[in-house]
């Protein structure tokens, strides 16, 4: 944070005492992208665009780390810095990181680093000082590009707005969090056709999978007479079973009762099963036959 910045001098003629201190605060990089100069112009005192005169910036913030892929995984925190200009008591900072696809799509919703989101809630900016940096812990994050967006907003609303990967400005920052822990892999063997049950019958769902890699991971498998998994009418058989009970395989003693013991209406139901190891996206998989019950 920096109280006060005058524009009212011109690229070429910046002091080199402005120029360092503009360094010490972190602030060469906001300083570059505001006048388009790079920042060996700035450290040379050879800055060729002219500022506006006579104008008092009191508000602006520029993102300094990441300008790049920056790689993040369990037990290494992300550091995420900017370079922001506030004069205002009472101005706050936010940091949200946004998790996209490799087609820059956001994916979820944003994570809140600093602040809830809420405008008007964040960090003081004028107490933080130089101190604009926040060390993330990815830990129970899921693997994926965090695109990091910083908001400075003063009491009366005004903001300024920074976000790490921008095309505009040519600049590509994001954080990738990784995991040496392999993707769950879920494949049923059976039904592999569709079983017609009696009431007093059982049915041995099978499948393999690669619960020795994964050992944490947590399989839920159920019945469903439709093909939407979220309308509400699954019937769960088991639920958060750790994937390597059995190793690489897996078997499920069907018998015409869910998870509370309680009796599978009769009708014709998809097998399904979600894997969800916290790091990775949940992992779904539906068997190839149906199960059949007094029909």
């Amino acid at each position: 944070m920096v109280r006060m910045l005058r524009t009212d001098l011109h690229c070429r003629n910046i002091p080199r005492s402005r120029t360092v201190a503009a360094r010490r605060s972190g602030l060469l990089l906001l300083l570059g992208l505001m006048t388009g100069c790079t920042g060996q112009m700035v450290l040379q005192g050879t800055l060729p665009v002219p500022l506006p005169s006579n104008t008092d910036i009191t508000l602006a913030v520029s993102i300094v780390t990441p300008r790049v892929a920056t790689t993040a995984t369990l037990g290494v925190a992300a550091i995420i810095q900017w370079a922001d200009i506030a004069t205002v008591p009472g101005t706050i900072v936010r940091v949200s990181a946004q998790r996209q696809n490799n087609l820059e799509e956001p994916i979820g919703d944003p994570i809140h680093l600093v602040g809830d989101g809420t405008p008007g809630v964040g960090r003081d900016a004028l107490a933080d000082g130089d101190a604009d940096i926040f060390s993330w812990d990815v830990t129970g994050v899921l693997v994926g590009d965090y695109v990091i967006t910083v908001i400075v907003e003063s009491p009366d609303g005004q903001t300024a707005t920074a976000v790490s990967r921008d095309p505009d400005r040519n600049v590509n920052g994001f954080v990738q969090v990784t995991t040496a822990l392999p993707t769950p892999t879920f494949t049923f063997t059976a039904p592999n056709a569709n079983a017609t049950l009696i009431t007093g019958d059982t049915f041995n769902i099978t499948w393999n999978d690669n619960g020795n890699a994964n050992a944490e991971a947590l399989l839920t498998l159920g019945l469903d007479p439709d093909s939407d998994r979220t309308n509400g009418n699954e019937i769960i058989l088991l639920r958060d079973d750790l994937l390597s009970n059995n190793g690489n395989t897996g078997t499920f003693t069907f018998s015409f009762l869910d998870e509370n013991g309680n009796t599978v209406p009769d009708g014709t139901y998809f097998v399904f099963a979600t894997v969800d190891d916290k790091v990775h996206d949940p992992v779904s998989a539906t068997a190839n036959g149906q199960l059949i019950l007094n029909p």
